[in-house]
């Protein structure tokens, strides 16, 4: 098999999860809904043909640290397969506009199925029916559920279902009272939508519980920091910190520590970001709740399964799991960066440190 990339890979300060872009508006029963399409079983006999194939990866972003380590899951399925032949990824660098480029010219190279995550859920709507009506299948790695026609199938992560693990877990740990502040991710993206959703359902159980503010940290360590600066300014106290992405709350727990009030706040939860892992380990709190990058990997199974006409469903699971404090040392490498993921990924599939 060769793999072929366009753009050299990097491993950039961000965190990274596959948020998508989505509605400004969510709720239960919208978490409710998507998980019923999810089941709904999809007829792939129009899809199927014989190998050899060709795969392409139309990246949204490459710069971040989970989406490395999701493509190198992308890479290490692939080579358990014979049948593949060639991996050809493309990276829009969060444009829109040259996502869709980036599909076209992947659709012209006669790639045999589409594995992607978006920029811009909407703004990627059109070319991605456009490649299924070319006879070309489309797997959605990772973030939120999608069940746009341009989408055959979903290999996806529950970002509501994370946020209630994360908020379930800081009301048990601050015993179901006190004033906490939210760290989400990018405004108007799937991620921070679902999260703050989940957050405000669980809270509607605890009215001991005030959340001061809600502020969108970008999946940035540095931007989460500041904003974390900023609200120490205001609030003379801060309880709690719902913060589901590690490496922002990496950055809240810096501004905490260095204004001398590390020690009034409990921390919820995190994910496998290695240097929030490391935090954990050395602080005793907040353990973590996964954001699996093996999605890239379950991509490539389903979509095998649809180029073989497979019966599919719209979207599989990759679901998130609870990590205890006492527990993370299983999961944290303390020689690694920061910027790595705990992962089942074999030592020939692992990213360049």
């Amino acid at each position: 098999m060769k793999l072929t990339k366009r753009l050299l890979m990097t491993t950039a300060a961000a965190f990274a999860a596959l948020g998508l872009a989505g509605p400004a508006v969510a709720d239960k029963e919208t978490e409710e809904r998507q998980t019923a399409a999810a089941k709904e079983a999809v007829d792939t006999s129009k899809f199927a043909k014989e190998g050899p194939y060709t795969i392409g990866v139309s990246a949204g972003y490459l710069a971040n640290s989970w989406v490395v380590f999701a493509l190198q899951h992308i890479y290490w399925e692939a080579s358990e397969h014979d049948e593949i032949e060639e991996v050809i990824v493309t990276d829009a660098a969060f444009n829109p506009t040259k996502q869709i480029s980036d599909i076209e010219d992947l659709i012209r190279q006669d790639i045999d199925l589409l594995i992607y995550w978006p920029v811009d859920d909407a703004a990627i709507a059109s070319v991605l029916e456009r490649t299924v009506e070319a006879g070309i299948p489309t797997v959605q790695a990772g973030g939120g559920f999608t069940d746009n026609a341009g989408t055959v199938s979903n290999a996806y992560i529950s970002q509501w279902r994370l946020g209630e693990m994360v908020a379930r877990n800081l009301m048990k740990d601050l015993g179901g009272e006190g004033q906490i502040i939210a760290m989400l991710p990018i405004a108007g993206t799937t991620a921070a939508v679902d999260q703050l959703d989940a957050l405000e359902t669980v809270l509607e159980e605890y009215p001991d519980v005030e959340l001061l503010s809600a502020e969108y940290g970008d999946w940035n360590r540095a931007k989460a920091k500041q904003i974390t600066e900023n609200l120490l300014q205001r609030f003379p106290q801060i309880d709690g910190v719902f913060s589901p992405a590690g490496q922002m709350s990496i950055g809240v727990a810096e501004a905490f520590e260095e204004a001398g009030r590390l020690e009034e706040v409990t921390m919820s939860p995190g994910d496998e970001y290695n240097g929030w892992l490391k935090w954990v380990a050395d602080n005793g709190q907040g353990g973590a709740v996964t954001f699996p990058t093996r999605a890239g990997q379950e991509a490539v199974k389903i979509g095998l399964s649809i180029l073989k006409g497979e019966e599919v469903t719209r979207g599989t699971a990759v679901e998130s799991e609870y990590i205890a404090p006492e527990d993370i040392g299983e999961y944290v490498d303390q020689d690694a960066p920061d910027d790595w993921w705990s992962s089942e990924l074999p030592e020939e599939f692992l990213p360049k440190q």
